[in-house]
């Protein structure tokens, strides 16, 4: 059997040894996913009230190498997603609100009243990209015709730091 030159450092090390840093993030994401079920009935209840539809709650442990809950209200489906929000904390990075709409004629002329607002918009065909710091997403005063295929969806999305959250 070959020598393994795995090492580890003092720093992963104690990582990997205390069990607090697990506990404390199962934890977290258990309250997030908890506070997500919440919000997803308030907002059913609210803006969807006669809807046969439901929310729906998910969390993953690799959205880019690190957890994830999501909430989709309503649930999404690949048939129809147009005026579905989701609401996504990612670990590490931030959480994201975003609204799906469908691109017509006068979609530019309505986000460009919006160039004031600290809105990111999606560009591109890939409505499962939610790196809102990737170049598919483009600041809503930067927006032109050219960004978009008519027919289309797209998302419109705003950036919530830990600290913003309330």
């Amino acid at each position: 059997m070959q020598k393994s030159t795995f090492k580890l450092t003092k720093h992963e090390l104690d990582f990997i040894s205390d069990p607090i840093y697990m506990q404390m993030k199962q934890k977290l994401i258990r309250n997030f996913y908890d506070a997500m079920h919440g919000m997803g009935s308030w907002l059913m209840a609210k803006y969807y009230p006669n809807s046969k539809l439901n929310f729906k709650v998910t969390r993953g442990e690799n959205y880019l190498d690190m957890p994830y809950v999501v909430l989709d209200t309503p649930q999404l489906s690949t048939q129809y997603m147009e005026n579905h929000l989701r609401i996504m904390l990612w670990w590490g990075h931030y959480i994201s609100l975003q609204y799906f709409i469908g691109v017509d004629e006068n979609t530019v002329t309505k986000l460009k009243q919006l160039k004031h607002l600290p809105y990111k918009v999606l560009t591109t065909d890939n409505l499962f990209n939610n790196k809102l710091d990737d170049l598919d997403f483009v600041e809503t005063s930067a927006l032109n015709e050219k960004h978009f295929t008519f027919n289309k969806l797209t998302k419109i999305c705003y950036r919530v730091g830990y600290r913003d959250w309330e």
